[in-house]
């Protein structure tokens, strides 16, 4: 095996371990946009307050990780 070869593997063996972003993340930026902006929905009149509790259910996705289940294999 030639070393290139081995460089090539080893990268994508790291890049494979790396934690991926929630969809949150990756269209706001952070989680905490995210909420801001759902904030922002519900003072404007937009959303239902019921939103915010949403909101919660979201936040304990997020910290809980449970976005590596949508990338599975």
């Amino acid at each position: 095996m030639s070393l290139r070869t081995l460089q090539r593997r080893t990268a994508k063996l790291e890049k494979g371990a790396k934690p991926r972003p929630s969809p949150f993340v990756v269209m706001f930026g952070s989680f905490d946009a995210f909420v801001d902006a759902g904030y922002a929905d519900v003072n404007a009149g937009t959303l239902c307050k019921d939103f915010l509790e949403v909101l919660d259910i979201l936040r304990s996705w997020e910290d809980g990780g449970v976005w590596v289940l949508a990338y599975a294999r």
